[in-house]
């Protein structure tokens, strides 16, 4: 009978020893699995991406743009999308200042968004040897334009692409020109800076790009007007130097 008295006791020493210290290791060991779980979702939980310009190197080869198509008198199908300005005209002699603080050269590709009849795309070609794309919503304005490049013999420089200017690639431009309304211009400004490469130069007809600083101004009278062209330079125009 002491036997068995010795025996219980012993076992239920034991057992509360058991109940005792089980908890204590599953508390111990806890931590380290929270911690092997922080671990794990710091290794492989990306934070949303932050865009520089640092993605995209400085190159005399950026991508191709866009090619006309077998009958280059038709504009390239480009995205759809709204209209965000009306059509008015650019006089030639702004039209010429824009060129010229840009500093045309026939190794330039020249984008013009919201090209309307096309005359900005069609000077850079003539005068200054440039591949040049239009791009431009309204089907009457893009199949003029491309007409008109047709004409002039122009269309082995100039493409018209028919399309949604802020759906449209802009990473071959090395020039780009706009003459849009200033929230437009506004909506833009992060697609420029996401997409153009580092030394693109942008020219804004009268209407600047919000956030951005001018790298030159220039003032055109014609009449008893005055227009205003603006020159960005990539990615100065944006990116201000670190403070020393």
């Amino acid at each position: 009978m002491s036997i068995f008295r010795l025996f219980t006791g012993a076992f239920l020493v034991s057992l509360v020893l058991f109940v005792a210290l089980v908890p204590y290791q599953l508390v111990r060991a806890r931590p380290a699995r929270n911690a092997n779980a922080v671990s794990y979702l710091q290794r492989n939980q990306k934070g949303k991406r932050v865009y520089t310009n640092d993605d995209l190197p400085p190159s005399d080869s950026p991508p191709e743009p866009p090619a006309a198509g077998d009958d280059a008198s038709e504009p390239i199908a480009g995205p759809s999308g709204e209209r965000v300005a009306p059509f008015v005209t650019t006089p030639m002699e702004v039209v010429d200042k824009m060129l010229e603080v840009a500093g045309g050269t026939p190794k330039d590709v020249v984008y013009d968004l919201g090209s309307g009849d096309g005359r900005i795309v069609l000077r850079a070609a003539e005068k200054y040897g440039a591949r040049a794309v239009g791009v431009e919503l309204d089907h009457g304005l893009a199949v003029e334009s491309a007409e008109r490049a047709k004409e002039l013999k122009l269309d082995k420089l100039v493409t018209i692409i028919e399309g949604d200017l802020f759906k449209t690639d802009l990473q071959p431009a090395t020039v780009v020109t706009v003459y849009l309304l200033l929230q437009a211009n506004d909506r833009l400004r992060p697609v420029l800076e996401k997409e153009l490469r580092p030394g693109t130069r942008v020219v804004a007809h009268d209407i600047r790009i919000p956030g951005w600083e001018t790298a030159r101004e220039e003032a055109v009278t014609i009449g008893t007007g005055t227009h205003y062209v603006y020159l960005y330079e990539i990615p100065g125009a944006f990116r201000k130097p670190a403070p020393r």
